[in-house]
């Protein structure tokens, strides 16, 4: 009879062939497999960011990058400025970083796998048959294990496959029939695309929250009778996409609001991280009041995002609002034209719709009340991109700018000037990516540096 400690090795020796499959495809591409054959390496200009040196293993790195903010510049032990950190804390924060999200992957079945060479001397250009034919996979017992084991190969993580061993130790955590289960569309597999080497959305949202989704907004929707899942809870770090401003993608609250103000930003080809200290600029929790439901309503119909709809158009968000019972709404549609548009300019803004249907929450209740302290106040915000040709002096560095995100288009008055579309072209594509976010944003970059999203 087969004992359970040999089930699992058989079960470990299984594993490798089908995440080949789910990571690369049926026929592994060589120039995208060195691509991705790359170690954590760190700036000698920017002790904490991460070096990237070719294009496709950004899902992986920018995600590490993400977490280890998140350990450095909120850490409660740490008694410099997060900027000036030594290499050794550094590295722990990196370590912690590793072990957050194979926590992260590990809750549903709650084992976590680390892989290794069976060989323990640095390895450097294998083939892809030799890669693969080396690796084992360590069954952690115990989180203090865990610890041990992914402190104790801190050089195996900073040598020459240290970002593909990650890879696969987070795959084999989270398990294969789970991410089967999940990836509810088989055109987004395999994880790494077949032609360009990029990660899929499914790799990022599953390094982000836990969970290999294809779909960035919230919950559970159905599509002619097919069920696509969505995010389902808040995580530690967000996401937006470019591809929003072009209705292409919708992302939801959940991944737009974080817990901490560390964002992934997906751009057509490539992933960055933008990052603040300024708490203000999450919501803590989703109190889905009816002010906030009648707002998604709203904001379904500016499609271009200006703080205002057609006058026809109120209507169907009227109409809307009354078939999902938010709110009671006694008045005639003309009398809430006459209301919301009294010089009859032919559009509703969303502060004139807020105070007439919301009196009592105009300012206590905004969707973006959160941002309150912040209105009119700069603050520092951060910009990371791994890539040494997309930053000046081909040096990684963090790109820092003085924003200010103004409180119009929030439910207070202005006019309809101020909301006017900002014109394309006039602003950098970053500025257009964040305005998914906070619409009014400005930001002014040290050095009249323009980082790039690519």
């Amino acid at each position: 009879m087969v004992t359970s400690e040999n089930a699992l090795l058989n079960e470990m020796i299984k594993f490798p062939n089908e995440l080949i499959k789910i990571v690369w495809g049926d026929e592994i591409e060589e120039s995208i497999f060195e691509r991705w054959s790359q170690p954590f390496e760190f700036s000698n200009d920017e002790r904490s960011a991460l070096i990237q040196y070719e294009g496709g293993p950004c899902s992986v790195l920018t995600t590490v990058q993400a977490h280890l903010l998140n350990e450095l510049i909120f850490c409660r032990r740490c008694q410099t400025d997060w900027r000036q950190s030594s290499n050794y804390e550094i590295d722990l924060h990196f370590l912690n970083a590793l072990v957050s999200i194979l926590h992260l992957l590990s809750s549903s079945n709650k084992k976590i796998y680390l892989a290794y060479f069976n060989n323990e001397k640095e390895k450097k250009n294998l083939t892809i048959k030799q890669f693969h034919e080396q690796i084992q996979f360590y069954l952690c017992q115990s989180n203090i294990d865990l610890k041990q084991q992914i402190f104790s190969r801190l050089q195996m993580w900073k040598n020459s496959y240290g970002v593909l061993l990650f890879l696969y130790s987070c795959l084999m955590t989270k398990t294969i029939d789970l991410l089967k289960k999940e990836i509810d569309d088989e055109t987004t597999l395999p994880l790494i695309d077949i032609a360009h080497g990029h990660g899929s959305q499914c790799l990022t949202n599953l390094l982000i929250t836990g969970f290999a989704t294809p779909h960035c907004f919230d919950g559970e929707k159905d599509i002619s009778g097919l069920k696509l899942y969505g995010i389902r809870q808040q995580a530690s770090i967000g996401f937006l996409s470019s591809l929003e401003i072009y209705r292409l993608m919708e992302v939801g609250w959940f991944l737009k609001n974080p817990k901490s103000p560390i964002w992934i930003l997906g751009s057509e080809t490539h992933l960055t991280v933008i990052f603040s200290r300024e708490q203000a600029l999450v919501e803590q929790d989703q109190n889905e009041t009816p002010l906030k439901k009648s707002l998604k309503i709203f904001h379904k119909y500016d499609t271009e995002r200006n703080g205002f709809i057609s006058n026809n158009l109120l209507e169907q968000v009227i109409n809307e609002i009354i078939e999902l019972s938010i709110i009671k709404i006694n008045l005639t549609l003309n009398q809430l034209k006459q209301r919301m548009d009294p010089d009859n300019l032919q559009i509703i803004t969303e502060s004139s719709f807020i105070k007439e249907l919301f009196p009592q929450d105009k300012y206590q209740n905004s969707t973006n009340h959160q941002l309150e302290p912040l209105n009119g106040k700069p603050f520092v915000i951060y910009h990371y991109n791994g890539l040494p040709r997309s930053n000046k002096d081909n040096k990684v560095r963090y790109a820092s700018a003085e924003a200010i995100i103004s409180d119009y288009g929030y439910g207070n008055d202005t006019p309809i000037s101020a909301v006017a579309p900002v014109q394309p072209g006039s602003y950098l594509p970053i500025t257009g990516l964040l305005r998914t976010k906070w619409p009014t944003i400005e930001l002014k970059w040290d050095n009249d540096l323009k980082p790039s999203l690519n």
